[in-house]
């Protein structure tokens, strides 16, 4: 089961918009399944699935502190459509803690040695280039003249296309045949983006960090990440979004980081070249110039982002200890947006009419859930981050499969991690999405395994 978690987590198709969004997905269906047979053919399994005392306590103590907020913002704020409302609230709310919890009991039951995470990664690089093949080039073709493949892509995306609700992005069969913009299967270009630069690519530039010489007989593996890099940040480019653009951005600056001095030159090099190229054609290609115009240089529609993100700093100050509560936000968010955010079309025609959504998730989480349990969050995650460290610490540069698969693992989480949060001050990170939660979940995974391997050999 293990190799096909992650196929299945890239099918975000949302089959209701009751529920919270990835609990409304096929995804959520397999995997629970998949836990209640393994239970059922396993029950010593449950014991190692329950959470710690504490953690019990951390979540129990959050669940309640909202339940609480919930109930006491129904009441004050009253029926508005800025708000999810109670019940919506509630069962989204919920939702979103069985997701999370789903995500974590599938990983620690299907991951429990080094082989299990390397079938996982293996699962993964295969998920991505059958995604590139399968979904994403032909879209770029169709962007290309191949309209043709409208009769493909049209009813692979009335399948398993995610889209947002009362939005005209798809009325021509897809996102892609309307927009004539890339997005792979998610709701919009920039949430591709988001999977290929937040997902899979912290795993792809670690690998590609790692010394030729250390891949022996496996040097096809080396060649064949750095060619999904390069396609990946030809994907990012052509999805014409600031998205795209960050994600190239922090990407370079990771790799950057990550890799050995001697590396560094040549990187910097790179660097050069590509921003002359890119220079020259921004000059001389017409293509070029306007779409880095249209969506980096003089990109206009940034007025709800920033509004938004005014409007959340607004709710959280107001409500700085736990928040406003789950789904509450959107009416908070309105009081506290300067007037020239108003002014323009997708305001006066979405969000006045719905709950104005989360447009930066750093503030979106302290508006809804408050300073306290934020700074649990990161606490949690700022100590799984030093036993990484720590681990990383532990381990030799060695060549053996072993060493060389948890560094590369380890290095990845927190990439990853650092590359999140930056972005999650910036945009919405989809943290929440089936394959980032496999993913981090199976990083934490990988920490504890490596944990007890160096243990077991005295290290």
């Amino acid at each position: 089961m293990v190799a096909w978690l992650m196929p299945f987590a890239l099918l975000p198709k949302t089959y209701t918009y009751f529920f919270f969004d990835s609990f409304a997905q096929l995804a959520v269906l397999i995997f629970s399944m998949y836990i209640m047979v393994k239970i059922y053919l396993q029950p010593a399994q449950l014991q190692t699935v329950l959470p710690k005392t504490n953690t019990l306590r951390l979540w129990g103590a959050f669940v309640v502190v909202q339940l609480i907020l919930m109930a006491y913002q129904s009441f004050v704020v009253g029926d508005t459509k800025q708000i999810y409302g109670l019940l919506h609230g509630l069962v989204s709310f919920i939702q979103m803690i069985l997701v999370i919890w789903i995500a974590y009991t599938v990983q620690k039951m299907a991951i429990q040695r080094y082989e299990d995470a390397v079938k996982f990664v293996k699962s993964v690089m295969i998920s991505l280039i059958v995604y590139i093949v399968v979904i994403v080039l032909p879209q770029i073709a169709f962007i290309d003249g191949a309209f043709w493949l409208s009769h493909i892509i049209n009813p692979i995306a009335g399948l398993f296309e995610r889209h947002w609700l009362d939005r005209n992005f798809y009325d021509n069969g897809s996102y892609v045949a309307t927009l004539w913009r890339v997005n792979g299967l998610e709701p919009e270009a920039s949430f591709l983006a988001l999977l290929l630069g937040l997902t899979f690519s912290p795993l792809l530039i670690m690998i590609a960090e790692e010394p030729l010489k250390n891949f022996k007989n496996r040097k096809w593996l080396f060649w064949l990440t750095w060619a999904l890099l390069a396609i990946i940040v030809v994907i990012l480019f052509m999805a014409k979004t600031t998205t795209g653009f960050l994600m190239i951005g922090l990407l370079a600056v990771a790799y950057w980081f990550a890799a050995p001095r001697k590396q560094k030159l040549f990187i910097a090099g790179g660097v050069v070249i590509a921003l002359i190229a890119v220079a020259a054609a921004y000059q001389f290609v017409p293509s070029v110039n306007a779409m880095l115009n249209q969506w980096l240089f003089q990109k206009g529609g940034t007025d709800n982002r920033l509004g938004g993100t005014i409007g959340l700093i607004g709710a959280w100050l107001h409500h700085p200890l736990f928040g406003v509560g789950y789904g509450y936000e959107g009416h908070y968010i309105v009081q506290n947006l300067p007037e020239w955010s108003k002014n323009n079309a997708e305001y006066m025609d979405v969000y006045k009419n719905q709950s104005y959504p989360i447009l930066n998730d750093v503030f979106g989480w302290l508006a809804r859930y408050g300073v306290i349990f934020v700074l649990i969050g990161f606490w949690l995650l700022l100590g799984l981050i030093t036993r990484a460290v720590k681990t990383l610490g532990r381990l030799k540069q060695s060549t053996s499969d072993h060493v060389m698969f948890y560094r590369v693992m380890i290095k990845s989480f927190l990439v990853t991690v650092a590359i999140t949060i930056v972005t999650a001050g910036i945009t919405p990170a989809n943290a929440t999405s089936w394959p980032m939660l496999l993913m981090l979940f199976f990083y934490w995974r990988v920490v504890h395994l490596a944990e007890d391997e160096l243990q077991n050999e005295g290290i």
